[in-house]
C-alpha cells in the first residue's frame, strides 16, 4: 500500500498562496521579464531530464529483479569440466614433441 504525504521542506514548512506569489515576484525582479519564461522552460527541461533519468534506473532494477537467480551449482559444474580439459592439455614431462 503506497501512501502519498505532502512534501514539505523541514526548514520552510508548508507552501501556500501568499508565498508562492511572493518568490515569483522576487524571481521576477532579479531576472526580469523576458528572462522567466527562458528560466522556468529550462527549469522544467531540467526537471523533466532527471524524472526520465530516474524511471530508466527504475526500469533498469525491475528488469534485474525480475531475472531468474543463477545456480551455484552450474559454476560448480563449469569449473570441474574446465579443470578436466585443463588436465587433458598439460602432458607428462617424460613425453617430449617431436617435430613433424
Amino acid at each position: 500500500m503506497i501512501t502519498h504525504t505532502p512534501t514539505t521542506l523541514a526548514f520552510i514548512g508548508n507552501f501556500g498562496g501568499g508565498e508562492i506569489i511572493l518568490i515569483f515576484l522576487i524571481v521576477l525582479l532579479l531576472f526580469g521579464a523576458k528572462k522567466v519564461p527562458e528560466l522556468f522552460r529550462s527549469l522544467g527541461k531540467g526537471v523533466n531530464e532527471f524524472r526520465k533519468a530516474k524511471n530508466e534506473w527504475e526500469q533498469d532494477i525491475q528488469d534485474v529483479m525480475s531475472q531468474e537467480p543463477l545456480e551455484d551449482h552450474d559454476f560448480d559444474q563449469k569449473s570441474s569440466k574446465e579443470e578436466d580439459s585443463d588436465k587433458e592439455k598439460v602432458k607428462p614431462e617424460g613425453e617430449k614433441q617431436t617435430a613433424g
